[in-house]
């Protein structure tokens, strides 16, 4: 049997330096006739401090009673915007911890619509084409102060620009067409807005598929038409499908409707001069999908025609081609 060394021996006993520590504070107590106790943490009972962590409860708070109530004003630190871009969902959250946190729409980064977006005309409400500058919630107002609230651009031109807009008085979205700022493009707008007004007039039951006025304003000099929203146009439709062209059922159909609208244009003594598909759009509100005419902007009475060059090239028509009536 091997010999243990005294050096072994107290490593042994002790674990180390630690266990000589502890054999000379025992040698110690036992002259002073005191009675020794060993260190806890050197002889524990085994299996003790997993207990005590076993035993130990955890309680997890929701997720909102976590949040801090200063995490806004911690934010506000370092960008004061950072709040007001916040969405009203996460404001209404931090409202729960702190109900002085509030919500300023007018602080959001603006979202512009149309493009260029730069002021340079109408006290800086235009820009350089004479287009009103939209973001988004920008917000129209007519005479009698009902709010037409900017969602999206749906189209522009020559004429300018028709937006999609909120009406939350009819709880609806609406077309409304935002005519330049220039003279020419008001005064060939209020023709339309003139002969369309008395197309509706004429078809109070909207049964000949001519798309109806809701209402008109004039906003920072700009004509306004407020329109029924329509889905998308006869082109459009046949793009989706390929090019393909439709169904024979659809196609009559169509060709129906528009020669209702025709001839109501026929009794009215009015020439649209820019019928084509573009200007046919798709009125998916109502089941079977009908069709409506829109873009009156080229239109005139059959004994006050305003131009000789009109109709789009692929869509001219042969008396147009041929300088006729």
């Amino acid at each position: 049997m091997d010999e243990v060394s005294p050096s072994n021996e107290s490593k042994d006993l002790g674990g180390g330096s630690g266990g000589a520590d502890d054999l000379s504070a025992a040698a110690m107590a036992a002259a002073a006739g005191l009675s020794w106790r060993p260190r806890q943490l050197a002889f524990s009972p085994y299996g003790t401090v997993n207990k005590v962590q076993a035993l130990r409860v955890v309680v997890r708070r929701p997720l909102v009673a976590r949040l801090t109530k200063d995490i806004v004003e911690t934010y506000q630190l370092c960008n004061p915007q950072l709040v007001a871009r916040l969405t009203k969902d996460i404001v209404e959250t931090y409202q729960l911890c702190n109900p002085q946190v509030k919500y300023s729409e007018e602080l959001n980064l603006k979202r512009y619509l149309t493009s260029p977006s730069i002021g340079v005309l109408n006290d800086g409400y235009n820009n350089l084409n004479s287009d009103l500058i939209l973001t988004a919630n920008y917000v129209l107002i007519n005479s009698e102060q009902r709010r037409y609230i900017v969602k999206d651009v749906l189209g522009h031109g020559t004429f300018g620009q028709v937006a999609k807009c909120w009406f939350a008085e009819a709880n609806s979205f609406v077309a409304v067409k935002i005519i330049k700022n220039q003279p020419a493009s008001y005064q060939q707008a209020w023709v339309e807005l003139t002969i369309l007004t008395m197309l509706n007039k004429y078809d109070p039951e909207d049964k000949h598929h001519i798309v109806h006025i809701y209402d008109y304003f004039v906003y920072q000099r700009h004509l306004c038409i407020c329109f029924e929203l329509l889905d998308t146009n006869l082109y459009e439709l046949i793009k989706i499908n390929h090019f393909r062209g439709l169904s024979l059922s659809i196609v009559q159909m169509y060709s129906k409707q528009i020669l209702r609208g025709l001839a109501l244009l026929k009794d009215a003594v009015i020439i649209h001069c820019d019928l084509k598909r573009e200007n046919i759009l798709l009125c998916t509100s109502v089941k079977p999908a009908e069709i409506k005419n829109i873009d009156f902007g080229s239109a005139c009475m059959e004994d006050r025609t305003v131009y000789s060059y009109i109709q789009s090239r692929y869509y001219r028509s042969p008396e147009v081609l041929l300088g006729y009536q």
